[in-house]
């Protein structure tokens, strides 16, 4: 297959990606299936399927915000109890007026559930705790909701939480007739709201909005770094999690007509993540499977035929499946499906696109036409008195440097001089200590690096960072997002710095599997996508030859005619070709400043390279 015909296929526009809505009809098709095999059933099995999905809803919660955003959460069972105990409480005093239960607890629990959830979330993202915290903040909030709701008792209208003894005489499913629905309709009703509940996530998902949750849970620091306020889309995820965690339980306390306290237990918290694991993480669907597998397996076995041994049985197997089925059941098979599809594209094609292409080459003609597009009056980075310390360790010891328009800015020295510590520090990733930053007239120093990003602020970090599960195309495609707001508009930015950057023929190419050198590349145009006016790059030339070495000085000093560029870099012939100023470092302070020609002369700068003492005073 060449280039063209590739590029042909896969260059859509996200937009158009995203309108399809193949996906509606197989999951519909076996929703409908299930639902017709139900009228067949046992009305007993009915009865309890129909908690295996409630469970699987509950398992759908976790896995939208640990499958696809990172976070393990294990508060929700308290989302879960709590949506129960509002929507059952609405359900007993409302109910009489709209002769159905689900018409007020449903959005009661779904509201509950989400505004909980918020409150958790603004706690945790906020505060920027690590997910780990997270994980044992949200363990003990379910852990203090089930304490409390043991022993809490109130009386609402003609609802009475008893503490111990729960909730009691929670109204059932009726139909619109007002009839109590015998077991075979409840289990319709409860696979009816499950089906359009997974349905809408899943076309939530697969917006622009799904993809950044995506990154986030890849490269959080990316993210942040290409103007992702990821504390907003989590805290989003994290109170949609809620919400159908709280419409679950009150779908629950409809079912089983009572509510124990025993549904914020640690036992309760503990069965979610690991429906979510046996069905398959980040499948969406994988936890219903989970859930029925589980309750399967727990009804069946509960029967007596295995001589009462039910939780040893259930432990063992819940073993084999995690140990050798990693990826849960689930995701197992589209694992196996995605591996044969790919085979049968290499047979077609012959070999993978472009596997042996050569060296990349900048596009001269589409560099100029995207740097040109920035404006005329350009900012500058300017740091006074920066001072950055670890305990007793200062990577950063008052730095005052001011980076301008029209000449590339270079910042030398050996490791651990600072170079790295001090880019950071400009760039929001490092809180000073004291000090300030300036973004031309404004001072930046407490702004967080999403919002010094948006304003005109790019890195290209030490160790190149893309977003491994996704092409080249969609690195490049969910940073000009960002910077444009609007898919199409992405979408061609995207195709223009992959031409410009040489990367068309590997668009489709799992960033990955790019090289060394490559991914480099990939990350310089990521950042570029973004159109700033300052930008920073530490060692871009690591790992890439001699050709793309070159290609890289002139892409430097092209777009040093238009934005502000300051480099770290150790290799001095690429910063001899850039013509640049020279600031050398050495232990977190300014050394020497001037050119690189005058620099090597100076036997100072080559003790400290050499490791030599005699002419280097301590700083």
């Amino acid at each position: 297959m060449n280039s063209s015909v590739f590029t042909s296929r896969r260059l859509i526009s996200p937009e158009q990606m995203l309108g399809s809505r193949w996906w509606w009809g197989p999951g519909l098709a076996v929703a409908a299936l299930i639902g017709a095999a139900s009228l067949f059933a046992d009305p007993y099995l009915a009865y309890v399927a129909s908690s295996w999905i409630i469970f699987g809803l509950l398992g759908l919660s976790l896995d939208l915000v640990w499958g696809r955003s990172g976070i393990l959460s294990l508060g929700q069972t308290a989302f879960y109890g709590i949506g129960g105990y509002l929507g059952g409480i609405a359900a007993i005093n409302l109910s009489e007026l709209a002769g159905g239960t689900l018409v007020w607890s449903l959005p009661v629990g779904a509201l509950a559930g989400a505004l909980f959830a918020a409150l958790v979330g603004g706690l945790i993202f906020y505060s920027r705790i690590g997910t780990l915290q997270a994980t044992v903040l949200t363990y003990a909030l379910t852990l203090v909701l089930w304490t409390a709701a043991v022993s809490f008792k109130i009386t609402i209208g003609d609802a009475v939480v008893g503490g111990d003894n729960g909730l009691s005489d929670i109204p059932g499913f009726v139909s619109f007739t007002g009839e109590v629905m015998d077991p075979k309709g409840t289990f319709i009703v409860v696979l009816t709201v499950a089906t359009v509940v997974l349905m809408l996530v899943q076309a939530l998902l697969r917006t622009p909005f799904g993809t950044i949750l995506s990154c986030i849970r890849m490269n959080p620091t990316k993210a942040e770094l290409l103007g992702y306020d990821i504390r907003y889309y989590q805290l989003a995820v994290f109170s949609l999690s809620g919400a159908i965690a709280g419409l679950a339980g009150a779908l629950y306390g409809s079912w089983s007509n009572y509510l124990s306290p025993s549904i914020f237990s640690p036992q309760e918290a503990l069965l979610v993540p690991i429906y979510v694991l046996v069905g398959g993480r980040g499948t969406l669907i994988g936890p219903f499977v989970g859930a029925v597998v589980v309750g399967g397996l727990s009804f069946w076995l509960g029967g007596g035929v295995i001589g009462g041994q039910t939780t040893l049985i259930m432990g063992l197997g819940l073993i084999v499946l995690v140990l050798f089925l990693k990826r849960g059941i689930l995701g197992t098979i589209m694992d196996v499906i995605a591996t044969g599809q790919g085979s049968i594209r290499l047979n077609r094609t012959g070999g993978s696109v472009d596997d042996h292409a050569s060296s990349l080459k900048i596009d001269l003609a589409q560099l100029r036409g995207l740097v040109g597009r920035r404006g005329a009056n350009q900012p500058s980075l300017r740091s006074e008195g920066a001072v950055k310390r670890f305990g007793g360790v200062t990577p950063v010891k008052n730095i005052s440097q001011s980076f301008s328009l029209g000449r590339v800015h270079c910042l030398i020295g050996p490791n651990g001089a600072g170079k790295s510590s001090f880019l950071r520090c400009c760039t929001g990733f490092y809180r000073l200590n004291s000090g300030s930053v300036f973004y031309g007239k404004e001072e930046i120093t407490r702004w967080p690096m999403f919002k010094r990003a948006r304003a005109g602020i790019g890195i290209k970090t030490q160790a190149a960072q893309v977003f491994d599960e996704f092409d080249v195309y969609t690195n490049l495609w969910i940073a000009a997002y960002r910077h444009h707001g609007n898919a199409a508009e992405a979408h061609i930015h995207s195709e223009q710095m992959l031409r410009m950057l040489g990367l068309m023929a590997k668009a489709g190419k799992p960033a990955s599997e790019l090289s060394h050198g490559e991914q480099q590349w990939l990350d310089i145009g990521m950042v570029l996508c973004t159109a700033p006016s300052v930008l920073l790059l530490d060692e871009p030339a690591a790992g890439m030859t001699g050709e793309e070495t070159r290609h890289l000085s002139l892409l430097v000093r092209i777009l040093a005619q238009e934005v502000v560029v300051v480099v770290v870099e150790h290799d001095m012939e690429f910063i001899r070709t850039l013509d640049a100023e020279v600031t050398v470092l050495h232990q977190g302070a300014v050394f020497a400043q001037g050119s690189i020609d005058d620099l090597r002369k100076d036997e100072r700068i080559l003790d400290i390279y050499l490791g030599r003492r005699e002419h280097v005073r301590d700083l």
